[in-house]
């Protein structure tokens, strides 16, 4: 067996044997059954059902979609160069090291190993997934509105018509990924490789629900609340939740092939294909195979390099549209071991029907008081509502090569537009090891 399958084959078995813990996409259905179904049962005869049907629009609609974003932020996390470890070169048959610090981040270059040549690599990405389109996920507020008990079609008719109750959702989401890589030269223009990450993601938050009672204002008596008096009703509860698991992402198998190249420039074909092996229901994987097939432009000297790549991702999965994805990048070794690279990754979704929806629009409620009606529109959610979720993120890298055992990778990504579910930064350690 060679290095690479025998080290790849160790990480596939270390991550498979640590499963996860949870099952955390069903956090976010008890939350909302807790609030909407178990805490309004102490109001006065049927008002406790009447916003079962709110439950199942958030069980069936906003659960799925709060899911579906924070598992396509962490399966998209761009992979790290394949490059980024240490190169060894087995042409005399024993390991011998190649030591330089130049190259980029999460781009490609069209360059490749060489024939038998192994490189090895690990990062760690620390992902705070806080915004989502630029609102603050702990400030993110749903409104779930009461049950037409009247069957007219509209809201207000009756008092109970017009209470409805708004849910904060205090949500933070914090992930780890650690990815393990090799990547070997089969021919002088043709690299494989493989990523295999370990994923470990928490879910955090407190969700505070209020009722905006109506019918307490108007009757003297709320007929939805939390407590167990409705002249004097509790009308905010609060729900805690906290949940983590850890287990084997989507491993994905790589190939690059240098198809031309000059002395001003190369160019190379880079195909990635994701393996739906990770568990969905915990985030860590989307549930279906992925690919992306990538050109790769790229040139310089030993000094400095310069890259453009081109992208198509095939995503199968439900609101996760497919993707072109453009890189642009530059790095420039300084000396000393030390090189620094700058790119900017952009995203674009082809199709705008696959967009993230969680609850839109708005509802008409007309409230009455006597005679007199005062209709109003009720927003269902405080998100922005858009039908992409375009990404531009810059990222900026330092790659220190101290010895000629060692290198080591440090970068930011920060996000230069507010769109889907993001961290305001995203900092990725690396190393690799002549050993």
């Amino acid at each position: 067996m060679t290095p690479i399958f025998r080290t790849l084959f160790c990480l596939f078995i270390l991550a498979s044997v640590l499963p996860a813990q949870a099952q955390l996409d069903r956090v976010f259905d008890n939350v909302f059954n807790e609030i909407l179904v178990n805490r309004l049962q102490l109001s006065p005869g049927q008002h406790g059902d009447h916003f079962r049907e709110a439950a199942f629009v958030a069980n069936e609609q906003l659960a799925p979609s709060l899911n579906t974003a924070i598992t396509n932020n962490v399966s998209s996390f761009p992979n790290s160069n394949t490059s980024i470890g240490v190169t060894f070169s087995f042409e005399s048959g024993a390991p011998e090291k190649i030591r330089r610090a130049i190259g980029p981040v999460f781009g490609e270059t069209a360059t490749t190993l060489g024939k038998k040549r192994l490189n090895l690599g690990m990062n760690t990405s620390r992902l705070a997934m806080d915004n989502f389109r630029g609102m603050d996920t702990r400030n993110l507020t749903f409104t779930f509105t009461h049950v037409d008990v009247t069957n007219d079609g509209t809201l207000g008719e009756n008092p109970s018509e017009s209470d409805t109750i708004d849910v904060r959702l205090g949500l933070d989401v914090d992930a780890t990924i650690y990815a393990f890589y090799a990547s070997y030269g089969l021919t002088d223009r043709l690299d494989v490789s493989v990523s295999v990450p370990y994923i470990d993601i928490a879910l955090d938050g407190t969700a505070v629900a209020e009722v905006s009672s109506f019918t307490l204002a108007n009757l003297g008596m709320a007929n939805h609340h939390f407590g167990d008096n409705p002249q004097r009703p509790v009308l905010q509860t609060e729900v805690p939740y906290k949940d983590s698991a850890a287990g084997l992402g989507d491993v994905s198998l790589r190939a690059k092939y240098n198809a031309f190249t000059t002395d001003r420039f190369q160019l190379g074909f880079f195909f990635d294909y994701r393996f739906d092996n990770g568990d969905e229901t915990n985030f860590l994987g989307t549930g279906a195979n992925e690919f992306r097939l990538a050109q790769v432009l790229s040139g310089g000297s030993d000094q400095y390099q310069y890259l453009i790549n081109l992208a198509f991702e095939k995503r199968p999965g439900e609101q996760d549209s497919d993707e072109i994805e453009l890189l642009v990048g530059f790095n420039n070794e300084v000396g000393n071991g030390f090189a620094w690279a700058i790119e900017l990754i952009a995203d674009y979704d082809i199709n705008d029907l696959e967009a993230i929806e969680l609850l839109e629009g708005s509802v008409e409620i007309v409230d009455r008081s006597g005679d007199a009606l005062y209709p109003r529109q009720v927003d269902l959610s405080n998100i922005p509502e858009r039908n992409d979720d375009n990404s531009i993120n810059a990222s900026l890298g330092l790659r220190w090569a101290p010895t000629d055992k060692l290198i080591f990778v440090g970068n930011l990504l920060i996000p230069v537009n507010d769109a889907g579910l993001r961290s305001n930064v995203v900092a990725t350690a690396g190393f690799g090891y002549n050993f």
